[in-house]
C-alpha cells in the first residue's frame, strides 16, 4: 500500500471551532488550506473505510460493490477536470451510494436516513453508528494455513478484508489509525506465515495491534462524544490546554493556528470525512516538525522517525518542561483593565491567553484542574471589579485558585489510600456499590465492567509518584464517565447521570462524587429469581466467583438504593456465612436450596423490602 499516514497526536490534544470562523476571528491563515488533489493514496482502502462505518452491518461483498460503484463515478473526468479520482468532499456521493442500493439500505435500518437530504441525512448516518453492535462477532485472525493462503494469493484483497472488519467493528475510528493499524497488521503476517508455530506466532504479534486499537477507538470516541456534547469554547480550551503543554515555546499566536487546524482535523474525522482526516492530521504533523524553534526535545527526536513511528512518539512524548524566565505565578495578569467592560469576543480572547500562559508554566496539571481553574478566575474578574480596590481583590482572589489543585489532589489521594488499604476486588466493590446507587438503570455487566476499568485507571496511576498521581487520575477518570456518558447518550440512564454528562467538561468528576443516588429511581418489585444461588458458587474460582459476588451486591443495591454500610456488611457477612457452610458440606445444592432462602428472608426483613 502506498500511504502517507497521518499522525493522531490529534486524538489527544484537541478541539474547536471551524478553520471559517477561526480565521474570520483573528485573521490568522490555516496550514490546512490546500485544493490540491493527493496523489498516492489507495482510494479503494479508503472508501472501504468510509462506507464500512456507516453501514457496519453490511457483508464485505455488498461494501466492496458500493465501493466499486462510487469510485467509478468518483474517478471519471469532470467538466473542468479538476476532481477525478479525489475523495476530498466526496462524503455525500458516498452516502448516496449507499441510498441508491435501497435494498441494503432497508436491510440495514438506513431507509429514513436516506429519505433525507444533505446535512439532515449525514447527521442521520452518523446517529446510526453503533460502537459494539450486538450482530458483530469479536474479530478474529484467520486461520493461519487458510489466511496465509489467502494473503499470498492476493495480498490487497487480504489487507482490505481486515481493514473491513476493523471499520465495521470500530465505526468511530479515525481512518490515519486503521491505516496504520493494518501496515502494521501486514508487516506480522509474511515471518508469522513461516513461523514454526504460526499460530502462536500471530497471537503474540497481534496482541499489541489488538490492544493499541482498542485503547484508540475508545479514545476516538471520547473525543467526538465531547465534540457533540459541549460548546466550541470548550473544544478551544482543551485544545489551548494540550497544546501549550506539549509546545509551551511557541507564542500564542501559534497556538492559536494550531488549536484551529487540529480542531477542524477532528470534526473531519468525527463526521467520516476519511481523506480530509488522513492529510489534515499529516499536515499538521509535518507543520510541526518544521517549527524546529519552538519543538522540545522529545519531540524533536521524534521528528528523526519514519511518519508511521512518528505519530505514536508525539502522542506518548512527556509535555515539556517550562521555558526558563517564566514568572511562576501570573500575578495581576489582567493588570487594571476592567474585565466587565470587555466584550464577549475579548473575554474569550483574554481566557484563551490566561490558559495558554497557565498551562505552559504547568504541565504537570491535567486539562480538567486548568479548565476549573481557569472558571474560577472568571468568576474572580467579574467579582473584582465590581470591588472598590480590584486590583487588591485579584491578589487575594490568585491565591484562592490554588483551592482547585488541593481540592482535586485531595480526592486522588483518598481514592490511592482506599485502594491501597482494600485491594483491588474490595476496592471495585466500593465503586460497584456507589455507581449502582448513581445509575441502576444500568445492568449488571455494564456496572461491573465500568467499575473494573476504574479499578485498572487506579492500579495504573496510584503506584506513580505524587507529581504525575494528579494528571494520571483525572484523565483516566475522564476516559471511564466519558465511556459512561456515550452509553447514556445512546440509551438515557437517568436525569443524575445526564446532568452530570453535559452540564461541565471541567467539572465532570466531581459531579459524578457528589451524585450519591437516583432520586427518581422507584425499585421493582422484589423478586426471588434474582436471588438464587446454586453450588456452582463452590466450584468457581477467580474472575467467575467475583462476578458472581458481585452480581449478588448488585441485585441487592438495587432492590434497596439506601442501603447503609453497615447493612450492607451484614449481608455480605451473611452471605459469606452461607457459602462457607455450604460449599464445606456433602450436599451442596441442598444446602443452597435450604440455606439461600433462608438469607434471603432475613434480608428483606433487615431492609424491609
Amino acid at each position: 500500500m502506498k500511504w502517507v499516514v497521518s499522525l493522531f497526536l490529534i486524538l489527544l490534544l484537541n478541539f474547536t471551532e471551524s478553520r471559517t470562523l477561526h480565521s474570520n476571528a483573528y485573521g490568522i491563515a490555516s496550514i490546512l488550506d490546500s485544493s490540491k488533489c493527493s496523489a498516492g493514496m489507495n482510494l479503494v482502502d479508503l472508501a472501504t473505510i468510509c462506507v464500512t462505518q456507516f453501514v457496519q452491518e453490511a457483508t464485505y461483498e455488498e461494501i466492496s460493490k458500493m465501493v466499486r460503484d462510487v469510485l467509478t463515478v468518483i474517478e471519471k473526468p469532470t467538466a473542468r477536470d479538476q476532481s477525478s479520482g479525489c475523495l476530498e468532499n466526496q462524503l455525500p456521493a458516498f452516502l448516496e451510494e449507499v441510498c441508491h442500493e435501497t435494498e441494503i439500505s432497508e436491510k440495514y435500518g438506513l431507509a429514513e436516513c436516506c429519505r433525507q437530504s444533505g446535512d439532515d441525512r449525514h447527521r442521520c448516518f452518523l446517529a446510526h453508528k453503533k460502537a459494539a453492535p450486538a450482530s458483530i462477532p469479536p474479530f478474529q485472525v484467520p486461520e493461519p494455513v487458510s489466511g496465509c493462503k489467502a494473503y499470498e494469493e492476493n495480498r490487497e484483497a487480504f489487507i482490505n478484508r481486515y481493514i473491513y472488519e476493523i471499520s465495521r467493528r470500530h465505526p468511530f475510528m479515525y481512518a490515519p489509525t486503521i491505516i496504520s493499524l493494518a501496515i502494521r497488521y501486514d508487516k506480522i503476517i509474511p515471518p508469522c506465515c513461516k513461523a514454526e508455530n504460526a499460530v502462536e506466532c500471530f497471537q503474540t504479534k497481534a496482541a499489541p495491534i489488538t490492544k493499541e486499537l482498542r485503547e484508540v477507538s475508545l479514545l476516538n470516541q471520547h473525543v467526538c462524544s465531547v465534540m457533540r456534547n459541549f460548546s466550541p469554547l470548550t473544544f478551544q480550551a482543551i485544545t489551548v490546554v494540550k497544546m501549550s503543554q506539549k509546545l509551551p515555546k511557541a507564542n500564542f499566536t501559534e497556538i492559536q493556528k494550531l488549536v484551529l487546524d487540529v480542531a477542524h482535523t477532528h470534526k473531519e474525522c468525527c463526521q467520516g470525512n476519511v481523506l480530509e482526516c488522513l492529510q489534515d492530521g499529516e499536515r499538521i504533523m509535518s507543520y510541526i516538525c518544521s517549527q524546529q524553534h519552538i519543538l522540545p526535545t522529545t519531540i524533536a527526536e521524534c521528528c528523526k522517525l519514519p511518519i508511521l513511528e512518528l505519530g505514536h512518539c508525539i502522542i506518548h512524548a512527556e509535555n515539556d518542561d517550562k521555558p526558563e524566565g517564566l514568572s511562576p505565578h501570573l500575578h495581576r495578569f489582567l493588570g487594571d483593565r476592567d474585565f466587565n467592560q470587555f466584550s464577549s469576543q475579548q473575554k474569550n480572547i483574554f481566557l484563551a491567553s490566561f490558559v495558554y500562559e497557565y498551562s505552559r508554566r504547568h504541565p504537570e496539571l491535567p486539562v480538567t484542574v486548568i479548565l476549573r481553574i481557569t472558571k474560577g478566575y472568571q468568576e474572580l474578574l467579574e467579582k473584582c471589579f465590581q470591588t472598590g480596590n480590584p486590583l487588591e481583590c485579584q491578589d487575594k482572589g490568585e491565591e484562592e485558585l490554588q483551592k482547585y489543585i488541593q481540592e482535586s489532589q485531595a480526592v486522588v489521594k483518598r481514592s490511592c489510600d482506599l485502594y491501597q488499604k482494600l485491594g483491588e476486588y474490595n476496592f471495585q466493590n466500593v465503586f460497584l456499590v456507589s455507581y449502582t446507587k448513581k445509575g441502576p438503570q444500568l445492568t449488571s455487566p455494564e456496572l461491573i465492567a465500568l467499575t473494573r476499568k476504574m479499578v485498572a485507571k487506579a492500579a495504573m496511576c496510584c503506584h506513580l509518584s505524587e507529581d504525575k498521581r494528579l494528571a494520571c487520575a483525572e484523565t483516566a477518570a475522564d476516559l471511564v464517565l466519558g465511556q459512561l456518558c456515550i452509553r447514556h447518550e445512546a440509551t438515557p440512564v437517568n436525569p443524575g447521570v445526564g446532568q452530570c454528562c453535559t452540564s461541565s467538561y471541567a467539572n465532570r468528576a466531581l459531579c459524578f462524587n457528589k451524585l450519591v443516588l437516583d432520586e427518581t429511581y422507584v425499585p421493582p418489585p422484589f423478586s426471588a429469581d434474582k436471588f438464587i444461588f446454586h453450588a456452582d458458587l463452590c466450584q468457581a474460582q477467580g474472575i467467575a466467583l467475583q462476578t458472581m459476588k458481585q452480581e449478588f451486591l448488585i441485585n441487592l443495591v438495587k432492590q434497596k438504593p439506601q442501603i447503609t454500610q453497615e447493612q450492607l456488611e451484614a449481608v455480605i457477612a451473611d452471605f459469606s456465612g452461607m457459602l462457607e457452610k455450604c460449599c464445606h458440606g456433602q450436599e451442596r445444592e441442598a444446602c443452597f436450596a435450604q440455606e439461600g432462602p433462608k438469607l434471603i428472608s432475613k434480608t428483606r426483613a433487615a431492609l424491609e423490602v
